[in-house]
């Protein structure tokens, strides 16, 4: 029986399914690769939204995951060209956002600034690096 089945044509043989998820995996490898950085993002798992940034835009974005994905506001400034660090207070609702330009403090539940403050991202550009030994 088994000459019989190794003797059939290859066209007529049935692809084997692992085979396929191996390629499928493979693929996946070869385009995250390539991929920079992490990008900056937070979740607030009592509200089930995820706050992500564009590192190179400045944009954060705010999508909820409770059913379905779903993006609900993205939070933009004129002076922001990119973002390093997002967090969140999750007791208090203040999402912060580490920018390029200044430190954003926003309210998590309505997006809206609560505040922005330049002084410590000059403040830490300006005072030279002391090594820790």
């Amino acid at each position: 029986m088994s000459q019989l089945l190794s003797q059939q044509a290859p066209s007529q043989r049935r692809p084997r399914p692992y085979v396929r998820y191996i390629a499928a995996a493979l693929a996946l490898c070869a385009t995250t690769a390539d991929a920079g950085p992490p990008r900056p993002e937070v979740v607030w798992a009592e509200r089930q939204i995820v706050f992500w940034a564009e590192a190179d835009t400045g944009a954060v974005h705010a999508v909820g995951i409770r059913q379905g994905v779903s993006e609900f506001g993205v939070l933009r400034a004129p002076q922001r060209r990119g973002v390093s660090q997002l967090s969140l207070d999750a007791r208090n609702a203040v999402l912060t956002v580490w920018g390029d330009d200044a430190i954003y403090r926003y309210d998590a539940h309505n997006l809206r600034l609560l505040s922005r403050n330049e002084t410590r991202i000059a403040r830490a550009t300006t005072q030279p690096h002391r090594w820790v030994e």
